[in-house]
């Protein structure tokens, strides 16, 4: 017999049943969605790389302005873009999909993002340097890294969609 104090609550036991229809639902199997659980790992790097991606267009549109020079723009490489780029080479790279519909295009996104820091790391040095043919290899391998980028997410995206699920290449942060 329930305790006193619940004696007089009436609840409908169709109440009930939708009640534990929707915990036992909610609960599922127990297993984690392994597409879900990738795009969930990816997304807080995916808003990083926006952010990042919206900080290089912005230089490269002050060097087109002719409101900064070479030198200045080595600065922002070696001391944001190319320590963010290496970070986010690092966080693609921790992440091992569990989907093995998913490895083969997550492959290609950490070589893209390492790609990338490395074209970074080189376009510092070959502005240091003076080196015409140097920067113009590393803006270069920039390029085919933002190519790749793009190729990664045609073909992530191809293999969420059956799911129900999208990863956005430029998501906004969640507001606060």
């Amino acid at each position: 017999m329930p305790p006193r104090a619940f004696r007089n609550i009436k609840v409908p036991v169709r109440a009930v049943a939708i009640i534990a229809f929707l915990i036992l639902a909610c609960a599922g199997g127990g297993e984690p969605d392994p597409a879900a659980a990738y795009v969930s790992a990816l997304e807080p790097a995916m808003v990083e790389n926006a952010a990042l991606a919206q900080r290089f267009l912005t230089e490269a549109s002050r060097i087109k302005k002719k409101e900064t020079d070479g030198a200045q723009l080595a600065e922002v490489i070696a001391k944001e873009l190319g320590p963010k780029a290496d970070e986010l080479s690092r966080a693609a790279g921790a992440v091992s999909p569990l989907d093995p519909r998913l490895t083969e295009p997550h492959a290609v996104l950490v070589k893209a993002w390492a790609d990338r820091a490395a074209a970074y790391t080189a376009m510092r040095d070959a502005w240091a340097a003076g080196d015409l043919i140097a920067w113009d290899a590393a803006v270069k391998k920039n390029t085919q890294s933002k190519l790749d980028e793009e190729r990664y997410f045609t073909d992530i995206n191809a293999v969420l969609a059956p799911e129900g699920l999208t990863l956005r290449q430029y998501p906004q942060p969640a507001a606060l």
